[in-house]
């Protein structure tokens, strides 16, 4: 009896689950070609291609952004400037942290695989950042 009570008093709290409804890694995506190297590779170069092509719309909206907004306050802003200067460094930062995770495996092709999932991911969060801010 007092494991039923146990067991509804657990059930009865108001304890919010895990979602697990985020985005799906890139090789899981492509993991129907698991096994097969070159269809895995082209199966990730494909969404990479796509993310960039998403990343790229993103920024251009941005950048019109920025320059409306210097044309609003010229001189003081520097709207352009900062994105450039944002998106340059963030292209160095996803680059080398892709490397990072990649170097940990030490294993050739999984290795490669494992930077390009990265680099789709990332990319894909700041085409998500741009968008959103």
């Amino acid at each position: 009896m007092i494991d039923v009570l146990l067991l509804l008093a657990v059930l009865s709290q108001d304890t919010a689950f895990p979602d697990y409804s985020g985005p799906v890694r890139p090789m899981i995506e492509c993991s129907e070609h698991m096994g097969e190297d070159r269809a895995m590779r082209r199966c990730l170069d494909g969404i990479l291609d796509d993310a960039e092509e998403e990343l790229d719309s993103a920024l251009d909206a941005a950048s019109n952004e920025a320059a409306e907004i210097d044309l609003d306050l010229p001189g003081l802003a520097n709207a352009s400037a900062n994105l450039e200067a944002a998106h340059t460094a963030w292209t160095a930062y996803r680059n080398a942290e892709c490397e990072r995770r990649a170097s940990l495996l030490m294993i050739g092709d999984d290795g490669e695989a494992v930077a390009i999932d990265c680099r789709i991911s990332l990319t894909r969060a700041r085409t998500t950042e741009l968008r959103e801010q």
